[in-house]
């Protein structure tokens, strides 16, 4: 039987002394900083994510096509793109699409950090403060399923995203420098817009 079930049948009076009150805040305020972190680190790989799309386009409407578009909608139009760009060297399309491989993986354990309702276990005062937490994790047409998470996961986790964000960034600048700067046109022409300025 669970910690949990146990605690569930015990009466007020049966119940073990627990941590105060601002020790689980803490706690809390740890996984809610972890969380942001991951989220911070995500969106910024999202973000150079659309840069590449944007250089492998090699377009002056890039920046328009790329827009609103999701992380996963991004990795597998920029490996569509690397496949078949004919200004990319073979090795620079194998270095491309070996780093987009890797995005996918990471966003999924992503989701389930950023949008698992994250709940701090029960602490007794004679146990340690807890080194991770359960997300529940709810998807489509399935049932809600909890992940155990720990604290140092979720910090590797953004390392991760964060460092392969900058990799991405970086095989960028280095082998589409000219697309990079191609100007992009984001505004329609002024003749296109009618005394609303739609």
């Amino acid at each position: 039987m669970s910690d949990e079930l146990t605690l569930q049948h015990l009466t007020e009076d049966e119940l073990p002394p627990l941590r105060s009150e601002e020790e689980m805040e803490q706690l809390q305020l740890r996984m809610s900083l972890l969380v942001g972190e991951v989220a911070r680190a995500s969106a910024s790989l999202e973000d150079f994510l659309r840069t590449l799309m944007i250089a492998l386009l090699d377009s002056k409407y890039g920046e328009v096509a790329a827009a609103g578009l999701g992380a996963n909608e991004l990795v597998d139009m920029c490996t569509a793109l690397a496949k078949i760009n004919h200004e990319l060297t073979e090795p620079q399309r194998a270095a491309c699409r070996s780093l987009l491989g890797t995005v996918k993986p990471l966003l999924t354990r992503r989701n389930s950090l950023v949008h698992g309702v994250w709940a701090p276990e029960h602490v007794s005062v004679e146990e340690p403060l807890p080194s991770k937490a359960i997300a529940s994790i709810s998807k489509r047409r399935s049932a809600t399923v909890h992940v155990e998470i720990s604290f140092e996961e979720a910090e590797k986790l953004a390392e991760e995203l964060s460092k392969l964000g900058s990799e991405i960034f970086t095989w960028t600048c280095r082998s589409l420098t000219r697309q990079l700067r191609r100007e992009q046109v984001t505004e329609p022409p002024p003749e296109a817009t009618d005394q609303n300025g739609v």
